[in-house]
């Protein structure tokens, strides 16, 4: 077989090497994404486990209060909702951050991810999901919070209720959806990088044992 074509196979194989590594990249992130992080801010599926609800209903029982929970419930989903529209800015994030890294190797060169690669970028991701907790706070809670209450409740007892809650989502509530990023990233980056010497090693295993790409 000529040279030329050799260089031609491997060229292709080289490619098919890369493009897959690209996907393990976007696999990876999507997972992060819509099973990590959205499934973490989201409604839990039972209102016993909606720590947000029941702080507010811990709250309304402790000071003997009604709230409207029609109300609430639609406050708290605003909030998530709100959270949730910057999971795409992430997934863009990671996925371009990360590819180009891989579209910066030359030709023939092998792909490798070491966990310093990501250390700056999961700093960024985590400052982008905490600037969104404390927007959608502003924005939801500040405007609409007023509505789940009476309008006869006493003022002093409304103020120290809202007091609480804001103490409570933008410190403890935060802190625990931060704590869980920091776990589910740390997963999804160990399981990229291993995924990514997965490949590489069955590219590199097939360039050297292959008769198509080496020479008789």
């Amino acid at each position: 077989m000529e040279e030329e074509q050799i260089k031609k196979f491997k060229k292709q194989h080289f490619d098919n090497y890369k493009n897959g590594v690209l996907d393990i990249i976007d696999n990876n992130t999507n997972s992060f994404v819509d099973e990590d992080i959205k499934t973490l801010i989201s409604r839990p599926p039972l209102d016993s486990m909606d720590v947000l609800k029941n702080k507010f209903l811990e709250l309304s029982k402790k000071n003997k209060i009604v709230l409207d929970i029609e109300g609430l419930s639609k406050l708290l989903d605003d909030y998530r909702s709100n959270i949730i529209k910057i999971t795409d800015k992430i997934r863009k994030e990671r996925i371009n951050n990360l590819s180009k890294k891989v579209n910066s190797i030359k030709d023939f060169e092998v792909i490798e991810l070491y966990k310093k690669d990501f250390n700056s970028l999961d700093k960024d991701l985590k400052k982008i999901l905490k600037v969104s907790m404390n927007d959608s706070y502003e924005k939801v809670f500040t405007k609409g919070i007023n509505k789940i209450f009476s309008n006869d409740i006493d003022e002093s007892i409304k103020n120290k209720i809202v007091d609480e809650i804001s103490k409570f989502i933008n410190k403890k509530y935060q802190k625990q959806i931060m704590d869980s990023f920091d776990i589910k990233i740390l997963v999804k980056d160990t399981i990229l990088i291993n995924a990514v010497k997965e490949v590489t090693d069955r590219y590199l295993f097939t360039l050297d044992n292959s008769k198509l790409l080496n020479l008789d």
